[in-house]
């Protein structure tokens, strides 16, 4: 039981899912690539709501992204999602596949809105986007890793100085 309320463990398990999160969205990205509503048609037209869609009354967004900058984003996205959601899920480079996974993750807020329609209640409300959910989540994955990366630090200059206190005290 211990080890289920354990720090290290709820960490390594949130990590994990939320890697094979955007592992699988990435290759669902791609699955839906060019099929009609599919993920390249949608990043080529879908203008940029920011705030959400009817919020403020009128509010139809900006855009679409230019093609200059929305053909590299749509094939590159999906890429990226599935390149780092498996880094950050086997614990390779938290810090910096974190912070990437949460500038792709605004990226997607931007685009689809701070309160998007129907995105967390069942009953289609207008909520906040989950995504940021998301963003807090792996910016704790990135503070415990920091934290267990000083303390590891910590930890290893002690022994060093109790190798040295002992060694003197041996002559």
């Amino acid at each position: 039981m211990n080890y289920l309320l354990n720090l290290r463990t709820a960490v390594m398990v949130n990590r994990v899912i939320i890697g094979l999160f955007f592992l699988c969205s990435g290759i669902a990205n791609y699955l839906n690539f060019s099929v009609n509503n599919g993920f390249y048609q949608t990043v080529t037209t879908l203008k940029l709501q920011i705030i959400g869609p009817g919020i403020p009354p009128g509010w139809e967004g900006v855009g679409p992204l230019p093609l200059l900058l929305a053909v590299p984003y749509a094939w590159l996205l999906p890429l990226a999602e599935i390149v780092l959601g498996a880094l950050f899920a086997l614990n390779y480079w938290v810090r910096w596949t974190g912070l990437l996974l949460i500038l792709m993750t605004f990226s997607i807020i931007l685009a689809f809105g701070i309160i998007p329609a129907g995105s967390l209640f069942p009953n289609g409300a207008e909520s906040f986007n989950k995504n940021i959910m998301f963003m807090t989540l792996i910016w704790i994955c990135i503070a415990y890793d920091a934290y267990e990366q000083k303390m590891s630090r910590r930890r290893t200059q002690a022994m060093a100085d109790y190798n040295v206190t002992a060694a003197g005290e041996d002559m």
